[in-house]
């Protein structure tokens, strides 16, 4: 049935191509691509992403496990781990950027506080210089 259906297609579209040739020219503008555009074209599906990312997911973790001993199905403490994992760092890494910028901050005012000071040479004053060190130990207590 399909064979005999794509046979009578073919017939089709040759007939449609000689009844141009003998109707008109084709000129600059014509596009000549109208007997690909003929029949009916599929809508792109919005599932297919999806099925690639289940399909990744199952080749990158499933694939080449042996669950040949694991019958009762019980969880897999090391995939949980590495899951879990992500999710900790993702956290913590927002804390220690925030913790990061604090500290910049105080840096440059003690960097600004020690050229504040480095201009003004009129009187000396009784105080030691401060280190860098110092400045680092107490922007930030461990």
């Amino acid at each position: 049935w399909y064979q005999r259906r794509v046979r009578e297609g073919k017939k089709k579209k040759g007939e449609k191509k000689e009844k141009k040739k003998k109707g008109k020219k084709k000129g600059k503008g014509d596009g000549g691509g109208d007997d690909a555009e003929e029949g009916f074209k599929f809508a792109p599906s919005t599932f297919i992403p999806g099925i690639d990312e289940a399909s990744i997911n199952y080749d990158d973790i499933w694939k080449n496990k042996d669950e040949s001993e694991n019958f009762p199905q019980k969880y897999d403490a090391e995939l949980i781990k590495e899951l879990k994992r992500g999710e900790v760092e993702g956290e913590i890494r927002v804390q220690v950027d925030d913790l990061m910028r604090q500290e910049l901050k105080n840096l440059k005012a003690a960097i600004e506080r020690d050229k504040g000071k480095k201009g003004k040479k009129g009187k000396k004053s009784g105080k030691k210089k401060v280190a860098f060190s110092s400045v680092l130990n107490s922007a930030h207590p461990i």
